[in-house]
Parts: structure tokens; C-alpha cells; sequence
């Protein structure tokens, strides 16, 4: 009977992972009724009687956790499958972010050299320190920026303004659709 029961898990499991294409509904029936039958036979000898009533509970427990995963297979709730689906959206939206590349957005010299020196002057007019701000440190933080804010967006193009905000001056990125 324990080799049985054995077998029988191991066909679950089976079916569960999705090798099996149906629940081993037979086979379980047969050990099922072959155990009920055990133990109500009269048994004198009490590890034989302990032994049969600890399969019995081990059936019972399995029979339990096998209708649970059943019943959360049909409802779709089962922890595999939502795991499954939710790695498959996943490798779905990387497939479609990289199929689509960000659109690039070129933003000239001279335009980064307008806003450099207008967020210069908004910084001395706030009283903010300016040493130590490059021209080449601000465009390259500007650069970085551009992709992931078209992304968040969903933009065609980014437009950056000199604001005072709270008495500071701030760089102001305006998604263009």
C-alpha cells in the first residue's frame, strides 16, 4: 500500500507539473476503496494497526492537498500557473521593448548650451552656488534622462525649461506628443 501510495503522488505530481494530461482519477479511486477496506478489517496486532491507520491518515492529508490544488487549478490560482503566466508577460513585454526602440531624440549642442546658461543665471539670481557646474555635467545628466523619460510619458520628443521652483532653480522636462 505505501508503494502504491508512492506511485500515486508521483502521478499527481505528474499531472500537476503538466507532463500528464489528466488527473489519475482511477488510480486513486482503486487505492482509495482497497484502503477503506484495510482498515476496516479487524487487525490484533497494534504496529500492524498503527501502521495501517498512518497510511490511512497519509491518504487522507494527500487526497486533501490533491482536491485543493485541483480545485486552485480550475479557478486559476494555482501558484505554478500564475508563476508561469506572470514570467511569460514578462519575457512578452521585454520581446515588445526591445522590438520598439526608444526613438532618439537629438538634442544639439546648441540647444544644451541655451539651457546650460539659463539655468546658469536662474542659479546666481536664487543665490545657488554655481562652481563646479560643467556644461559637460549637465548635458550628460540631461542625456541620460531623455530615454527613460520618453518611456514613462509616452512621448515623441522632450523639452527642457529653466524653472524656479521654491525659490531653486530646476530643470523642467515637457513631454511633447
Amino acid at each position: 500500500m505505501d508503494e502504491s501510495l508512492a506511485e500515486l503522488q508521483v502521478l499527481y505530481e505528474k499531472y500537476f507539473l503538466g507532463i500528464d494530461r489528466r488527473p489519475p482519477e482511477n488510480q486513486r479511486k482503486r487505492i482509495s476503496e482497497r484502503m477503506r477496506v484495510l482498515k476496516g478489517t479487524l487487525v490484533k496486532n497494534t504496529a500492524l494497526k498503527f501502521r495501517l491507520h498512518t497510511l490511512f491518515a497519509k491518504l487522507i492529508s494527500f487526497e486533501r492537498m490533491w482536491d485543493r490544488t485541483l480545485r486552485e487549478m480550475e479557478e486559476g490560482t494555482y501558484r505554478r500557473d500564475v508563476f508561469k503566466a506572470k514570467l511569460h508577460n514578462k519575457k512578452k513585454e521585454t520581446k515588445e521593448v526591445a522590438a520598439a526602440p526608444a526613438p532618439a531624440v537629438h538634442l544639439s549642442d546648441e540647444k544644451l548650451r541655451k539651457l546650460y546658461d539659463t539655468y546658469l543665471v536662474a542659479r546666481q539670481r536664487t543665490g545657488e552656488p554655481v562652481a563646479g557646474l560643467t556644461f559637460d555635467s549637465v548635458a550628460s545628466r540631461i542625456r541620460a534622462q531623455v530615454p527613460e523619460l520618453l518611456n514613462r510619458h509616452k512621448a515623441k520628443n522632450i523639452e527642457f525649461k529653466v524653472v524656479i521652483k521654491g525659490g531653486k532653480a530646476v530643470l523642467k522636462a515637457v513631454p511633447l506628443t
